[in-house]
């Protein structure tokens, strides 16, 4: 190989090494946007590997959320609003309860491992690590802002208007053991409980059911509710069984007011006096 052949190939080298290094990606921001989601933002177009995974373990101190220690869980991931196969974003789902367990910790933040391979360019494969705080706390979530208990007289049928922090979530019922409850109404806002045939003195005095809010699809958009409807106990019933106890012979002149027995009933309602 003459000179002027090894200065190309040298130079073509030097260009193709640039061309992998100089330009490594950098994750800027990584985020929760959801119950089981999170957000990486890169700081230039990326494409993920064919496995188009993330390895995400999150903890504080000894307590592990996902996993246990030195352990991490496999996410799928997947670019979003790609161009050319192409994006600098990429949402990560968490499977099982996502972030339930830190939630329900209390804490308002975990420290975050993040990794997942993706491509510089066709020759450059690279595995990014990330770590820090992730805030757990996030304030798009959808929610359910009416009451979530309820109280019905026996034997009647209310309804309960159902709200949500975006006045366009649609309702839907998801659990309804007793199948006495029915939707109805603008975007499926008005609960109904069917409770003519309920009696406060039967063996059930309380009905649940669980609804669902939706705007869409993610789980910021999406949320549910256990609704209870306890019954009231009305004086419906008659009393039966009326008796007299006590000495019942009156003496000749026993004066007015003197005592004789004392009467008594039973009633299925509780608390009456008679």
């Amino acid at each position: 190989m003459n000179t002027f052949n090894r200065f190309i190939v040298t130079t073509l080298l030097v260009l193709f090494t640039s061309q992998v290094f100089a330009v490594r990606p950098t994750v800027i921001d990584v985020k929760r946007i959801g119950n089981k989601t999170i957000l990486a933002t890169i700081d230039q177009p990326v494409e993920l590997v064919s496995r188009k995974e993330a390895h995400v373990e999150l903890y504080s101190g000894t307590t592990y959320y996902l996993g246990a220690h030195n352990l991490t869980i496999t996410s799928p991931a997947e670019l979003v609003n790609p161009v050319n196969n192409y994006s600098q974003q990429i949402k990560i789902t968490l499977g099982g309860d996502g972030f339930k367990l830190a939630d329900a910790s209390g804490k308002t933040s975990v420290i975050l491992n993040l990794d997942f391979e993706y491509l510089v360019n066709a020759a450059a494969k690279l595995i990014n690590y990330y770590s820090q705080n992730l805030i757990l706390a996030i304030n798009n979530n959808l929610t359910i802002t009416s009451n979530n208990t309820l109280n019905a007289n026996e034997g009647s049928s209310p309804t309960h208007t159902l709200t949500a922090s975006d006045a366009d979530a649609t309702f839907s019922i998801t659990e309804d053991t007793s199948r006495l409850f029915s939707l109805s109404g603008t975007n499926n806002s008005t609960l109904t409980f069917n409770g003519t045939n309920t009696d406060y003195e039967s063996a059930t005095k309380s009905y649940t059911v669980k609804v669902k809010a939706s705007t869409g699809d993610g789980d910021d958009k999406n949320t549910e509710q256990t609704i209870t409807v306890t019954l009231n106990d009305l004086n419906d019933e008659t009393p039966t069984a009326i008796t007299l106890t006590g000495d019942r012979t009156i003496a000749e002149n026993t004066s007015t007011g003197a005592e004789l027995g004392t009467l008594s009933t039973t009633d299925a309602d509780a608390n009456d006096t008679f």
